[in-house]
């Protein structure tokens, strides 16, 4: 079991960089470790042509706890951040993060219920880039009837719409998800760092091919 009290995690690069930030006590997730974030970050700004950082985008950081993930993207470039969160504990970590980084307009909260309405809301702010850290429970579960592909076939309209999305799906190592049936998504990666799985999603072109390459390191 988790401990119930709040820690602290440091930004890793950017304007931010070594700023310790807390994350929320919580027994449902498993926040991604510096090394896996790094990596991350790394292939991103490899993805995007912005070695060590990222272009001036919005992201969303979707079931945000602390916010760490959308914070270090700020950190990073990102133009700003979208976090959707709606335990009331992480949202009062979340909302301390952004006073003490003097976030300002650059970051928004929406205290919604992150497995319904997000397309919606990636629309309303455009964002370009999405960072999806379901409960660790939620994230075994890669079969089609699974809360996570259910929430991909519901995020086809912001798929459709918006031009070259990305998607970055934390979950465990051993969870591949069965895509077959989604017609908007592709995967573009998938990489695994130690017991940790990131599956990196595009929005589908109409020559798209799927999984593009899989990496392990231990």
């Amino acid at each position: 079991m988790r401990s119930k009290t709040a820690g602290t995690v440091r930004i890793i690069s950017g304007r931010w960089r070594s700023r310790r930030i807390e994350v929320p006590p919580s027994e449902r997730t498993r926040p991604m470790g510096d090394r896996v974030k790094a990596a991350v970050f790394d292939a991103l700004g490899s993805y995007y042509g912005t070695p060590g950082g990222l272009p001036p985008i919005v992201v969303a950081d979707v079931f945000a706890g602390g916010g760490t993930l959308g914070l270090e993207a700020i950190s990073r470039g990102a133009r700003g951040a979208v976090f959707v969160e709606n335990d009331g504990r992480a949202l009062g970590v979340l909302r301390r993060n952004l006073a003490k980084l003097r976030v300002g307009a650059g970051g928004a909260v929406e205290p919604l219920d992150a497995w319904s309405g997000l397309s919606e809301i990636f629309l309303q702010y455009r964002c370009a880039l999405v960072f999806l850290d379901p409960p660790y429970r939620d994230a075994q579960d890669g079969s089609a009837e699974g809360k996570v592909v259910r929430l991909l076939d519901e995020l086809a309209p912001f798929a459709h719409a918006t031009e070259s999305p990305v998607l970055v799906l934390h979950h465990p190592r051993h969870v591949s998800f069965d895509l077959a049936g989604l017609s908007r998504w592709s995967v573009h990666a998938v990489r695994r760092y130690g017991s940790t799985g990131i599956t990196f999603l595009e929005g589908r072109h109409p020559a798209a091919s799927a999984d593009q390459g899989v990496e392990d390191t231990p």
